[in-house]
């Protein structure tokens, strides 16, 4: 149903939006909380208070469906708070379909100004009714089976399309030419669902029943743009009673409900951090919504005042070299040196204003933990630490997908079913650990668990075999450098999933990621333990502490939070290893670069200084020949025409008015390596 607004009404819809996504945002986590503590009445009251402003201003906008389905929701809440009705797993199974069901309103509202029909929301209308009449589905108990049981020719993934199988049989489905069968079959089985919830289930399946050739098949589609509805040229909805075909196209796109198994638990920790939030009422009213692309506005503008206050600083220092005992250089010094301080405090205010919590994406994990326990059949504690650690909004956004990469693989591959735990002598319920904390200037964001952690041997062997590296290499690899492979494109294989813990599964992707926000990642396992991985990333994107560099008179900028340490260049430090060349120091060995190799220039003067560089788990010497210091700079995009330009992270404009290139030293190494070997 198509939505259209009066510009009378548009600031109206507005503020809706703004208020039902934060209604929204956190239920996830509050929902999961709440059915590990039923009896939190503060925590029902909320609930129940944000289903009541919801529904009213959808009543405002005259937005039928979404009344409905937060009617029937707020009636559920009336009733639990009132103890007129009990909460048990799948009674919020059934809770959980109906949020997501508003969420995808409310997306469809935001993004084609469309609700769904009243015909779209019939079965899960009919669910809550269900239970606001005291009574469970049926579906639920068929569907409440043991997840492994041999006997059975079901998967696990087969028993949650039960619903859709009864969609499928009202349903008939034409493909446009050239729709891949094994794609169409998937689609058939899966009507109302997308891609990207196609592909978790695909992937959720045991090991031994995993289509890889089906999951390749679909990812390239997704890489391609393509959705389900792009390859469907009709849907027609067949009546069980009648004959007659209508067309009644189905837009709605429902996730497949997971089937309860074996009543697993994922149980948020940490909630005295979180429950002090919630009283926050005097603190609501004293904010204001802000536009992003004001705040934006504003970070460039205060980024073009750092440039300038660098300018007026350099100028300063030439002026009172003329001229050293000159009261009115000692007058401009000290103005200049008052309005520094005011630039870099207000630098700081309009960052904090980008700054968002943690929390705004950890407050999804206890929902995606539950479920996907559920489907597996396993018991999973979920831990979460620094919930309100403040990182810049631009890296959170882009840190959602790895993080929920991860903690799906750790859910899946890491933690055991309870027997094997029980068996390994472990408790059955595994534990998952989300944390995040600042340290300096950069943010640490973990996700570790106690699972089988990963066989480093098995994954030196699958490296050598995929011709990765070479047999003399691995030999002098330690387990970490080892545990890095992983992060290599083409690393996995359907084999390898079996195999191997799975960790391999799209790391290259999440690795990508991470290196294109400026930040590291690292793993450290050990099999039969569990597996931690650990990520480090900058605070902001946009204003950033540099070491300036010089070589052949060129001027470069490396982030200051890789640097670990500056000597004095000494030859007799410097040995030749293989391809490469070694810096001895303090009995340590690093491998030595030439900023001149790296951007394949001439050497037209010596090194005078060598930097000590971290990259990854490893430290890099990187020999230069000038060493200009410490600048604070801000830092700019090279376009599109440049974009896809290695070794280079950026561009900044210098306090003299020249351009200077920001290495990313991570990308030049491997460059590096790659030209001189072959392999990494």
């Amino acid at each position: 149903m198509r939505i259209e607004f009066t510009d009378d009404m548009k600031e109206i819809f507005d503020e809706f939006m703004l208020e039902a996504e934060e209604i929204l945002e956190n239920l996830d986590q509050e929902l999961v909380e709440l059915e590990n503590d039923p009896t939190d009445k503060e925590l029902l009251n909320k609930i129940f208070r944000g289903m009541h402003t919801l529904k009213g201003g959808a009543g405002f906008l005259g937005l039928e469906s979404i009344i409905e389905l937060a009617h029937k929701i707020e009636s559920i809440f009336d009733k639990l708070r009132n103890d007129e009705m009990s909460l048990d797993s799948d009674k919020m199974d059934i809770i959980l379909e109906g949020i997501d069901q508003l969420k995808n309103g409310i997306i469809r509202l935001k993004e084609e100004h469309e609700i769904p029909d009243m015909d779209e929301l019939t079965e899960i209308l009919r669910k809550l009714d269900s239970l606001l009449d005291g009574e469970t589905p049926v579906q639920n108990d068929q569907q409440n089976e043991p997840q492994h049981n041999g006997d059975e020719e079901q998967s696990e993934a087969t028993k949650e399309s039960d619903p859709s199988k009864e969609e499928e049989n009202r349903i008939e489905i034409v493909f446009k030419e050239g729709v891949d069968p094994a794609v169409q079959e998937i689609i058939k089985k899966y009507p109302n669902s997308n891609f990207k919830e196609i592909l978790d289930e695909l992937i959720l399946l045991p090991p031994e029943e995993r289509d890889m050739e089906l999951i390749e098949k679909i990812d390239k589609l997704i890489e391609e743009g393509k959705d389900v509805e792009d390859l469907i040229q009709e849907k027609r909805e067949i009546s069980p009673q009648q004959p007659e075909q209508h067309q009644e196209p189905q837009e709605q796109k429902e996730e497949p409900k997971p089937a309860p198994q074996q009543q697993p638990q994922s149980k948020p920790q940490k909630s005295e951090s979180q429950k002090p939030k919630k009283p926050a009422k005097k603190e609501e009213n004293e904010t204001i919504r802000v536009d992003i692309e004001r705040v934006e506005v504003l970070m460039n503008l205060v980024g073009e005042l750092v440039l300038d206050r660098n300018r007026i600083v350099k100028l300063a220092s030439r002026f009172s070299s003329l001229d050293k005992e000159s009261e009115v250089a000692e007058e401009l010094n000290e103005a200049i040196a008052g309005m520094s301080r005011s630039v870099s405090d207000l630098q700081e205010a309009v960052m904090k204003l980008r700054m968002q919590p943690v929390k705004r994406i950890f407050s999804k994990f206890p929902r995606i933990v539950r479920d996907l326990a559920k489907k597996l059949g396993k018991k999973i504690n979920l831990e979460m630490e620094g919930e309100d650690t403040e990182i810049d909004r631009s890296i959170l956004n882009k840190l959602e997908d790895p993080l929920i990469h991860l903690v799906r693989n750790s859910i899946d591959h890491g933690i055991e079913t309870p027997d094997v735990r029980v068996a390994a002598g472990k408790p059955e319920t595994g534990t998952i650990k989300l944390a995040a904390f600042q340290e300096g200037d950069r943010i640490i964001v973990s996700i570790e668990d106690d699972g089988k952690g990963i066989d480093p041997e098995v994954i030196k062997n699958k490296a050598i075999e995929k011709g990765l590296i070479k047999p003399d290499q691995a030999e002098n690899m330690s387990d970490k450098e080892i545990f890095e492979l992983i992060f290599l494109p083409g690393f996995s294989t359907a084999e390898q999933i079996s195999d191997v813990s799975g960790r391999g599964v799209g790391m290259d992707v999440v690795a990508s990621t991470i290196h294109s926000l400026r930040g590291t990642i690292e793993i450290d396992s050990e099999k039969g333990q569990g597996t931690k991985i650990t990520m480090k990333l900058p605070l902001t994107v946009a204003i950033i502490r540099t070491l300036m560099v010089g070589s052949n008179d060129r001027v470069f900028a490396i982030p200051i939070f890789s640097v670990a340490e500056i000597i004095q260049y000494n030859p007799e430090d410097i040995k030749d290893v293989g391809h490469y060349k070694s810096l001895m120091l303090r009995d340590k060995v690093y491998l030595l670069f030439n900023l001149n190799e790296l951007f394949d220039l001439e050497q037209e003067s010596e090194n005078k200084f060598v930097i000590i560089i971290n990259v990854g788990e490893k430290n890099i010497a990187i020999a230069v020949n000038e060493l200009y210091g410490e600048e604070e700079i801000v830092i700019k995009p090279l376009g599109k025409l440049l974009s896809d330009v290695h070794g280079i992270a950026g561009a900044t404009i210098t306090g003299d008015g020249k351009v200077v290139l920001i290495l990313d030293i991570n990308s030049l190494i491997n460059d590096k390596k790659n030209e001189l070997t072959g392999v990494i």
